[in-house]
């Protein structure tokens, strides 16, 4: 079973390989291509990835009797719990359920490629879809396998949508997050809380805070808050912009005492290390199982999502080398059910998009569910439409992403120095 702590928030893990995940080289799946020739970069800019019918599971196949589903996840991102039940739910078929955990995704990719990696289920991120599909690693989904996608928000089931796989070919939400700003309401006065400021992000930069500040462990998340906090977009934003926006972290030294931490809502913002910590709003809601975090500590941490700020979502996927395709489209399914996401939900703390996940529902003491959320961090809960307003961190080329993390490394130097 799971132990009481874990030291690295699992949305650092996602985040701080995102980026090395949508440049990692791919080989061609052994089993499907022999080739010598260069790996596809697995473009697909305009999110329509392409079908490989031949890797295409029939519908009507019944569940593999005996199989043994082998899963591969981040790691303890899934409540056992919830992995019990659907060996129990299938109970008939003799199934079973292996887990096995990675922590980044450049590492998670490479074990997928290992001749005896008979994954059937992965946890992709968005950046690595296209060459993970390219490489034919994934299977593409069968929706009539999948009568619960109705359950999910419009955002992944409207024509036209998600848009980094049009029509969920290949992938199917499992959690979304926003990033916002948590902080300490015994250590931030309530007239200069984030809450109360015209521009949250203001409170990064404010001199009268009595302990340090956070920011995350990673450089398009931190760069992107300086960027909108100048109003500019971190998806459009230009070389001179990106620059202008480090120049003001630099800044920020100058005014706070700035600390970088990967762990900062699970440990630092819990102690009263910092008073202002930016944050997922997953790991606000999960520090109290995963962290340091205690009934006291969070009823002392405020959380909020500036509006039109970074949101995203993690994935769930088929993999193509696994020997029970069916019984992993049953899995992506079980997960889309509304007890089963909202169960998991009660252990990670990270939001399941389907439809009765909303503020009003969390809000309400009669929703069975409501005694996850504390009211006073209820920002921490996306409602459907914030998705569209919300900004996703889209990949970079490589040219651009280049600026990024030299204006990181720019940072990093001042902050470390």
């Amino acid at each position: 079973m799971h132990g009481p702590v874990i030291r690295i928030p699992r949305r650092a893990f996602l985040l701080r390989s995102a980026a090395l995940a949508a440049s990692l080289p791919l080989i061609p799946a052994l089993a499907a291509c022999e080739t010598h020739e260069p790996p596809s970069s697995g473009d697909a800019s305009d999110g329509m990835l392409p079908i490989h019918d031949d890797l295409m599971l029939d519908p009507d196949a019944p569940i593999e009797r005996g199989g043994v589903l082998h899963v591969f996840e981040w790691r303890d991102y899934l409540d056992h719990g919830v992995v019990r039940r659907f060996v129990e739910r299938y109970a008939a078929d003799d199934v079973d359920v292996r887990i096995e955990g990675f922590q980044s995704m450049p590492e998670a990719i490479a074990r997928l490629q290992e001749p005896d990696a008979a994954f059937d289920v992965f946890f992709p991120v968005i950046d690595a879809l296209p060459g993970l599909v390219a490489s034919r690693l994934l299977r593409p989904l069968s929706h009539g396998a999948l009568p619960h996608l109705s359950n999910l928000w419009p955002f992944f089931t409207d024509a036209g949508g998600p848009f980094y796989d049009v029509g969920q070919r290949y992938s199917v939400p499992y959690t979304v997050y926003a990033t916002g700003i948590g902080w300490r309401t015994d250590l931030v006065p309530a007239e200069r809380a984030p809450d109360a400021l015209d521009n949250p992000y203001d409170t990064y930069w404010d001199p009268s805070h009595r302990a340090e500040v956070g920011l995350v462990d990673d450089h398009r998340e931190a760069i992107a808050m300086a960027l909108l906090h100048r109003g500019s977009d971190p998806n459009a934003a230009s070389d001179v912009e990106v620059d202008a926006a480090v120049d003001d972290l630099i800044a920020m030294t100058d005014l706070v005492d700035v600390e970088v931490s990967a762990d900062g809502p699970y440990e630092e913002l819990q102690t009263g290390e910092y008073a202002i910590q930016q944050a997922w709003s997953g790991d606000v809601l999960a520090a109290k199982r995963f962290g340091y975090g205690t009934e006291r500590t969070l009823s002392r941490t405020g959380f909020v999502w500036p509006a039109g700020g970074v949101v995203g979502c993690d994935l769930t996927a088929v993999c193509a080398g696994g020997r029970n395709p069916a019984l992993a489209h049953a899995f992506l399914d079980f997960l889309l059910e509304e007890d089963v996401a909202l169960d998991n939900f009660a252990w990670n703390g990270y939001q399941p998009p389907i439809a009765s996940a909303s503020p009003s529902s969390f809000a309400d003491p009669s929703f069975r569910w409501s005694s996850i959320v504390p009211a006073h961090l209820m920002e921490a809960i996306l409602g459907p439409d914030d998705l569209t307003t919300g900004r996703f961190l889209v990949p970079l080329d490589a040219a651009r992403a280049a600026v990024w993390q030299q204006g990181w490394r720019r940072f990093l130097d001042v902050v470390e120095g």
